[in-house]
């Protein structure tokens, strides 16, 4: 293979795209959960400096979880995404290729058939 090909392994490929919509799944139940009671909630600490010192950083860490969850889930899905459209192209890359061999071999059935004295392949 030249230094400017590219190989993919479409087998691999697939089998990784399979792993991705799972996981994108699990993703969105983290986050609805996240969002949900009581995970939501700011916990009922008490009015005491420390104890409203705990709850800002609560809800801070909160709402740092579910914005990374959610940026989490975007780059799953963009991965599934791309996945799929590269596993699509190839495919069709693939098929396009193969139609084209069998349209070459049609166009050489006749020479074929005079090298042979009469005699075609019927592939």
């Amino acid at each position: 293979m030249a230094a400017d090909e590219t190989f993919v392994d479409t087998l691999s490929l697939d089998e990784f795209s399979r792993t991705l919509q799972p996981l994108l799944d699990q993703v969105f139940q983290a986050l609805g959960a996240a969002r949900t009671q009581p995970a939501a909630d700011r916990p009922a600490l008490g009015g005491f400096h420390d104890a409203q010192q705990i709850g800002d950083r609560y809800e801070f860490l909160q709402q740092e979880f579910v914005t990374r969850l959610a940026r989490l889930a975007n780059a799953v899905d963009a991965a599934r995404l791309a996945t799929a459209g590269i596993l699509a192209d190839y495919r069709t890359a693939e098929e396009l290729h193969r139609a084209g061999a069998k349209d070459i071999a049609d166009a050489l059935r006749p020479v074929s058939k005079e090298l042979s004295g009469g005699h075609v392949d019927a592939r």
